[in-house]
């Protein structure tokens, strides 16, 4: 099998079964999915049925309507699609823990997607120590598996770029689609996964309106057509431009698992691989993102500033902690774009209404929180509330990093200023210099 090094096992007990159980918990989706083929080759190998088992738990942490419906609609796709190699799925509402319990004692072998945030991958290694199954973890959302990358956090995009490089042909072309033998399960959903809105309606889940995307793998390639076509020959020169309308828009895909960043490059090497497009592009998505999952990865939790900054960061906005702040806002002010700054504004409106800030936003959103706040652990405090809340592509190691790189995660020390310390700076008048803005902010 061409991608065995995606395939981790976590621990092996012997025991008879119905079926191979695989657990689809962070790539929702039915192409270019190794822990799904993976899953189909067990089935051919021990002679027994593949049952898909997605579960769906409204009470997970800092999920509300638009998070949900984003969700939702990305099943959809998978439900049909699965159907359509005639194997079977199930869609169960309830927590990990309790839905798992009873396919477990039926299955002989589970699978499921590895995690990179830390409280998610607590609660895997409790629900695997509590079950006495052979489990298997596939490395299925990067380009690289994150433990084979490093072994380590790595200190910046530099070091981490000449080992992604060095792997990358290997992991590039290592899927491998595998023809399914097996009979086909009755499939079942818990979820009328035709009438979301209605489903959400009787949750209680907090009421974040829907933003402008439609989840799921079809809406996914849709995004990502437009962006070959339309978009890509002038991404280089645009992307940072908050007036040119010049990204991607495939990030909340990428959270969610419906889309893999390696379908993503196949179909932009086809259109260009040569080109200076393409390896920005290629910076962003893969060295980027990948840096992004090896820093949650290895991190025990990402709560404590402290722990999570490096020293000289953490020290030099310690060191100006005393700094007198020109405005400080509360979290509220914040959520309701109330600030003097109406490039800011604009900013927390992107985010509330589009569900994402233009990446080039999101690093003046962040840097200007810190600037507005009483400290730095009440700044790290409302960025999180208000990516996790309103961002699509919230709860995401790519968006904890950049979060993270606001407080000079990922970067330099700069010439030492008040309230920043030596941490980089961001002013409303560079970026008027640079862009002028009058259309985003009446956007």
């Amino acid at each position: 099998m061409k991608f065995y090094k995606r395939i981790e096992k976590v621990q092996t007990f012997e025991k008879v079964g119905k079926y191979i159980l695989y657990w689809m918990q962070g790539a929702f989706r039915v192409k270019y999915n190794h822990s799904f083929e993976y899953a189909k080759y067990l089935s051919n190998k021990h002679n027994i049925p593949l049952l898909v088992l997605i579960i769906v738990d409204f009470s997970y942490p800092e999920g509300n309507f638009r998070s949900f419906k984003f969700f939702l609609e990305g099943l959809k796709d998978v439900f049909e699609e699965t159907i359509s190699q005639q194997i079977g799925i199930n869609i169960v509402v309830g927590s990990f823990q309790d839905v798992l319990k009873s396919y477990i004692d039926n299955a002989k072998i589970m699978i499921t997607d590895k995690s990179y945030l830390p409280n998610l991958i607590n609660i895997k290694n409790t629900i695997y120590s509590e079950n006495k199954i052979t489990i298997y973890q596939v490395d299925t959302n990067l380009v690289i598996p994150v433990n084979i990358v490093s072994q380590k956090k790595e200190y910046a995009a530099y070091t981490i770029r000449p080992k992604i490089l060095k792997l990358l042909y290997e992991y590039r072309n290592d899927f491998e689609e595998i023809k399914y033998n097996g009979s086909f399960l009755k499939p079942k959903t818990e979820v009328d996964l035709n009438n979301i809105e209605n489903e959400l309606r009787k949750q209680n889940l907090v009421n974040v309106l829907p933003a402008p995307y439609i989840g799921g793998y079809k809406e996914a390639k849709k995004i990502l057509d437009y962006f070959v076509s339309k978009k890509f020959k002038y991404y280089k020169d645009n992307r940072n431009n908050p007036e040119k309308e010049s990204e991607s828009n495939i990030s909340p895909y990428l959270h969610f698992g419906n889309i893999s960043p390696l379908e993503i490059l196949d179909t932009l090497e086809i259109f260009d691989k040569s080109s200076e497009n393409y390896y920005s592009f290629f910076e962003e998505m893969v060295i980027r993102r990948e840096l992004a999952h090896n820093f949650t990865y290895y991190s025990n939790d990402l709560n404590n500033l402290e722990n999570l900054l490096p020293a000289w960061a953490f020290k030099t906005f310690y060191e100006h902690k005393d700094d007198k702040r020109e405005y400080v806002y509360s979290l509220e002010e914040f959520e309701n774009s109330k600030t003097h700054d109406e490039i800011w504004n604009a900013s927390q409106r992107e985010l509330k209404k589009r569900g994402k800030i233009h990446n080039y936003m999101r690093m003046y959103w962040g840097k200007k929180i810190i600037e507005w706040s009483k400290n730095i652990e009440d700044a790290y405090d409302a960025m999180i509330y208000l990516n996790n809340k309103y961002a699509l592509d919230g709860r995401d190691p790519n968006s904890y990093v950049g979060i993270l790189w606001c407080f000079g995660l990922h970067d330099r020390a700069f010439k030492e200023r008040k309230i920043f310390g030596k941490v980089r700076w961001m002013s409303q008048g560079s970026l008027i210099r640079k862009f002028g803005l009058n259309k985003y902010i009446r956007n």
